[in-house]
């Protein structure tokens, strides 16, 4: 394990070694995560380096729109070989050797490229830098770094994973920094309106009647100072849903007038639930999830707690409501 940098020419130096990269990023990937696959695959083609994308679960919804998105291979285990057939693996926003939900990835050589307080520095190379707003800037950053010219289609993806990670910059992670990204990469051809239109706009059927599905789950806590809204299996049944369309619900209770921590708990197995957590201003719910061996942002955080909904929701609520109610 080696130390951790903030300079991309280092994660860049690394790559230019690489002849063939297998990319990846965690499970249950979110706009940061595929957005800045695709951008860091088509930086490495232009650098000359053969680059595969694996996933361990489909991308949600909204982001079908994202150029190159077909090219994403997404099953239960890396390709038979890999430990041969690649050189390099590169993990975006991992602070953890376990987020992909892969095994084997310690076979690799890897380049570890994360925005995460709590990183592991599992990595050959550890380019990890807390500021950076989205790990689609430091994408970016690399891209300026090698002189390679940004396309219209890698200006989308990073714009993508830019704005969805500073939740269309009204998170905290909005900076200076995250607009003059932004900028950048709206002159290089991204597109603003169709970008925003495409992940808010175009919502399956399914996804709204799963909507409907959780907030009925939804309560009121602390004053109506936390919310908790729930989702299990029978709920995705009903509503013809996947896994993946529950990405962004956290969200809508987040934005109830007085809400300080929004909740929600994903029940998508027997034996483990999925906890989003989402907070305003200086609530820290990485804290939260730190107590369950996850993490995240002081804003956006998450966590899984072995057994069944119930039990999750009693334990995390034990910690949460302190939290919440010494905001």
């Amino acid at each position: 394990m080696s130390e951790a940098t903030r300079d991309p020419g280092a994660a860049l130096a690394r790559l230019k070694r690489a002849k063939r990269v297998l990319v990846t990023s965690h499970s249950a990937p979110d706009g940061d995560a595929v957005g800045s696959e695709l951008g860091f695959a088509e930086l490495a083609r232009a650098l000359g380096v053969a680059a595969t994308i694996v996933n361990r679960d489909p991308h949600p919804a909204p982001l079908a729109f994202l150029p190159g998105l077909e090219t994403i291979r997404v099953q239960d285990e890396l390709p038979a070989g890999f430990e041969r057939d690649f050189d390099l693996g590169v993990l975006l926003e991992c602070p953890g050797l376990d987020r992909p939900g892969f095994a084997g990835l310690e076979l690799m050589p890897l380049l570890n490229i994360d925005h995460h307080l709590e990183n592991a520095l599992y990595g050959e190379v550890n380019v990890v830098d807390e500021d950076a707003p989205a790990v689609g800037e430091m994408v970016l950053a690399m891209a300026e770094k090698a002189g390679i010219a940004v396309t219209g289609s890698m200006a989308t993806n990073l714009y993508a994973a830019l704005v969805t990670d500073t939740g269309d910059f009204r998170y905290s992670n909005a900076t200076p920094r995250a607009f003059e990204a932004a900028a950048k990469l709206v002159a290089a051809g991204a597109k603003p309106d169709a970008i925003a239109e495409a992940l808010s706009e175009h919502n399956p059927v399914r996804v709204v009647r799963l909507t409907a599905e959780v907030l009925s789950t939804l309560e009121l806590l602390a004053g109506g100072r936390l919310a908790v809204i729930a989702c299990d299996r029978a709920m995705l049944a009903r509503a013809g849903a996947h896994p993946e369309d529950t990405e962004n619900l956290v969200n809508i209770p987040r934005g109830i007038d007085g809400v300080r921590v929004a909740v929600f708990l994903k029940a998508l197995s027997d034996s483990a639930v999925r906890v989003s957590l989402r907070s305003r201003g200086d609530v820290d719910v990485q804290s939260v999830a730190r107590m369950f061996g996850g993490g995240g942002h002081r804003n956006a955080a998450g966590c899984t707690i072995q057994g069944s909904l119930a039990d999750a929701r009693r334990e995390l609520l034990a910690a949460a409501l302190p939290v919440v109610e010494s905001s």
